[in-house]
């Protein structure tokens, strides 16, 4: 599956959306029980936990941030294995694949389990969405999916005894997602645990899930509505067709992960052809905001902690080979934050491309080896031939000349695309940020002379949208400039919001030059008996190297305060 794009508008939106809830909100401290109250409180809440957790360290940022993350997006793909694995007996003849009904017992355990695990994830959401405490919630959701785990275990431990019959058979794909099921519910819970361990034992956090931001919350939702979606479509799709409802939800999953192997279950009615129009382009696009909610508000976000965190690290080590930095804004400290800067970012990209090459390898050659076990005694497929057809599914080319057809390779399959299609999206993400970077820094300075790459630039800046600040900006510069004070300032601090305003508008990291922060501390410091220096350093705790905002935003806030101060002063 091609890259979605979707991370930075899900992003720019909750931003937009947040922003305007705040302004239309009262502004008064967040106080009572009312909705309002309730909302500002939690959006001045993610603010705060963001801002803290730049420097949290990277153990605690996963158990924080990352486990519950988790165990939201794979609790409603859990549940769904698991009415998967009831919705059909767990065994059948081997001669003609009838198939050899469960005793009641069966599925009585199996039904529990299902309820158990339903339970677990309506406790976690109401964790997410602070309906209940987490003191309270977290015991229950852990409780239930472990459970929910035994109780499939037990039926799964009984197949060569209890439920063996004298009739040569084998197990079928609902066995499989059983399997399966009682593995993801003994998971989640573990993790839910450690999270619990960190928040208790070591309180390295808070003991609730405010680390994670209203966005990140909703990725359960996002998931849930993904689930619903594709069950609904196998229902639909196998009734048609006339398949089994199992066949139905892997057909459904090649299809929407747009790997479309085709030659298994191709549809064959012309309802179905139709119907599959709009379904393949509602399941897409919902797949497609998944992946980018995972990239942007889950890898995005991590990747902005972890460089922040290497900063940090990288600040220490400079400081404690010096003295500690003075105070002021000297051009030799200035350089050290830019190494710091670009050594940082250089570690996390290729510790970024490293674990997702790790990752695609892992899922590549662990699931080839899976499908040779699965698909080996009924196709002879060699290990090379596993290989082969997981690569074509990893990047979903899809040619269909090798498809499972094992009871155990279909459920498998199910799985490990919805874990590999989205691993593949993130490598070719991280591969993007390492090579087109090269190939487009060396166009830069290869094709284009200095000239025409310094007009790109000014061409670039000119076409970015306006902001109330770069309004406000202007309109100051005009006022000063019919006082006859053009030159004056006010008028000059106004001429570089007005600049600045125009790149934070952009979203683009800017690294301005020393003689652009020569200009801007100057400003700053002007009128006030000569002082330049601040109550900042370069590689302090003020300072833009360890800000949780841009540079831009950094120096753009500045410039806004003294030229308030400016202001008044007339």
């Amino acid at each position: 599956m091609n890259d979605p794009g979707l991370e930075q508008p899900i992003q720019n939106s909750y931003d937009n959306a947040a922003g305007k809830l705040k302004d239309r909100l009262p502004s008064q401290e967040p106080k009572g029980n009312g909705v309002r109250a309730a909302f500002r409180r939690e959006l001045q809440q993610d603010e705060q936990e963001e801002e803290v957790g730049f420097f949290q360290p990277k153990r605690w940022w996963f158990t924080s941030t990352m486990f519950p993350l988790i165990a939201g997006t794979f609790g409603p793909l859990a549940n769904f294995f698991s009415a998967c694995a009831l919705s059909q007996p767990w065994r059948q003849h081997s001669t003609d694949g009838s198939e050899i009904l469960d005793p009641e017992w069966l599925n009585g355990v199996v039904g529990l389990s299902l309820g158990c695990s339903i339970i677990a994830n309506a406790f976690l959401l109401a964790n997410f969405g602070h309906l209940l405490r987490y003191s309270y919630a977290q015991p229950f959701t852990i409780c239930f999916w472990y459970l929910a785990s035994i109780l499939l275990i037990i039926p799964l431990g009984m197949t060569d005894t209890t439920l063996s019959v004298a009739e040569v058979h084998t197990m079928t794909q609902a066995y499989y997602y059983a399997i399966i099921s009682a593995t993801i519910y003994m998971i989640l819970p573990t993790l839910l645990v450690l999270n619990a361990i960190g928040a208790y034992i070591f309180h390295a956090y808070p003991a609730s899930f405010n680390p994670l931001t209203i966005p990140q919350r909703t990725l359960m939702l996002q998931t849930i509505a993904w689930v619903l979606y594709m069950a609904a479509g196998a229902a639909v799709f196998s009734r048609l067709e006339g398949w089994s409802y199992l066949d139905g939800v892997y057909w459904a999953d090649y299809t929407l992960l747009t790997i479309g192997l085709g030659s298994d279950f191709p549809p064959q009615t012309h309802a179905s052809r139709a119907l599959l129009i709009p379904f393949a382009v509602g399941g897409i696009i919902l797949i497609g905001l998944v992946i980018g909610s995972i990239r942007g508000l889950v890898l995005e976000r991590g990747r902005v902690k972890i460089v922040h965190r290497t900063v940090a690290k990288e600040r220490r080590k400079w400081i404690s080979r010096q003295n500690e930095p003075d105070a002021g804004w000297k051009r030799e400290e200035w350089e050290v934050m830019r190494r710091i800067q670009r050594r940082a970012e250089t570690v996390h990209k290729y510790s970024a491309l490293g674990s997702s090459l790790l990752a695609f390898f892992v899922l590549w050659f662990l699931g080839a080896m899976v499908f040779y076990l699965a698909e080996g005694p009924q196709q002879s497929w060699t290990y090379f031939e596993s290989l082969y057809f997981s690569y074509t599914s990893l990047l979903t080319i899809g040619y269909g000349d090798f498809y499972p057809i094992s009871n155990a390779g279909k459920p498998f399959f199910v799985i490990w695309s919805l874990l590999a299609v989205p691993t593949v999206t993130i490598l070719i993400s991280n591969v993007g940020d390492v090579l087109v970077g090269w190939i487009r820094g060396g166009l830069m300075w290869t094709v284009l002379p200095s000239g025409e790459r310094k007009q790109q630039d000014t061409d670039e800046g000119t076409q970015r949208m306006g902001t109330d600040v770069e309004r406000l900006g202007n309109a100051v510069e005009q006022s000063e400039e019919q006082r006859g004070q053009g030159g004056g300032l006010a008028a000059r601090l106004a001429r570089e919001v007005g600049r600045l305003a125009r790149d934070a508008a952009s979203k683009s990291d800017v690294d301005y030059a020393w003689e652009d922060w020569e200009k801007w501390l100057g400003l700053l410091g002007e009128g006030k008996g000569g002082e330049k220096t601040g109550e900042w350093t370069w590689l302090g705790e003020d300072g833009p190297l360890l800000s949780n905002v841009s540079e831009t935003e950094w120096i753009l806030e500045k410039l806004c305060e003294r030229l308030e101060e400016e202001i008044r002063s007339h």
